[in-house]
């Protein structure tokens, strides 16, 4: 039951694990709810702490700071209009109250929004390659295991294509490792720019990148890597790098026990096509 409990406040407490307008829709509705039941209980049972819980959800599931901002002006503005009701107090102790009513509701959704940015941060760096700026071999794994899903439930299939460079390691050797980066970079650019909006381009190590095509079969993946050839040997001579691409590619039909074994077939599918003549598309 603790263990239980424990993984859902660490899910809740994510960034995303509330649908933004959800937590929108739920916040502004809580401290509608709270506003007139403050009202009624009166000073004697004042309920002002509880607002820190539809602001604490918003500020962390919202990415919209107009939204957030929107909650924290209604929280201040309704609870100003609550103490307004304390008949039993002083005007100083009203105003000592609405400063402490203010200052707290600011600084919780401020270290809310700071911790919401860190966790959003931690989560790119662990899935983002730092030189290319793509995704690594960690998202790809989950986009896998979410495209293997998709797959499993409404059909159809989905392909997957692995590329490596021919020669990038003599770039390394005769033109140091900067100029290899580069090229590299220039690569990342290339797959970038000749992908679909619906594919997803990853590099898991080295010379090594693989893209994910949803809803492709295997005609059109084919076609799509025969470009990928094509216009990297050529914008590569243009950038002085002598090197073309092997490409390997599978097409899931049928999604098997262990997705590794996805990346596994496109891999082989590649090594086939760099030891049969390089600059070559193979499917596996």
């Amino acid at each position: 039951m603790k263990k239980h409990l424990s993984e859902y406040l660490r899910r809740f407490a994510s960034p995303g694990y509330v649908p933004e307008k959800l937590a929108i829709g739920l916040s502004y509705l809580a401290i509608l709810i709270i506003f007139p039941l403050d009202i009624i209980t009166g000073s004697q049972i004042s309920l002002h702490v509880i607002y820190v819980f539809p602001l604490a959800l918003i500020a962390l599931h919202c990415g919209r700071d107009d939204y957030v901002k929107g909650a924290v002006g209604l929280s201040i503005l309704v609870q100003f209009l609550t103490l307004l009701t304390f008949d039993d107090d002083s005007i100083s102790i009203k105003a000592f109250l609405f400063g402490m009513v203010f200052l707290s509701d600011i600084t919780l959704v401020l270290i809310t929004r700071y911790a919401r940015f860190n966790i959003l941060e931690a989560e790119r760096l662990s899935t983002t390659d730092p030189l290319t700026q793509l995704s690594n071999r960690r998202a790809l794994e989950n986009a896998l295991t979410s495209e293997s899903l998709r797959q499993r439930r409404y059909g159809g299939g989905f392909s997957l294509v692995l590329i490596d460079l021919d020669g990038f390691k003599t770039i390394n050797d005769t033109r140091g490792h900067l100029e290899g980066d580069k090229a590299l970079i220039l690569l990342a650019n290339i797959l970038r720019s000749n992908t679909r909006n619906s594919d997803m381009v990853f590099r898991i190590g080295g010379d090594e990148f693989v893209v994910l095509m949803p809803n492709t079969g295997a005609n059109d993946c084919k076609k799509l890597c025969e470009g990928f050839c094509q216009t990297i040997a050529e914008e590569m001579t243009n950038a002085t790098f002598r090197v073309t691409a092997s490409i390997g590619f599978t097409t899931v039909e049928n999604v098997p026990q262990f997705t590794v074994d996805i990346l596994t077939i496109a891999d082989k599918a590649m090594y086939i096509a760099k030891t049969t003549g390089k600059s070559r598309v193979v499917r596996g």
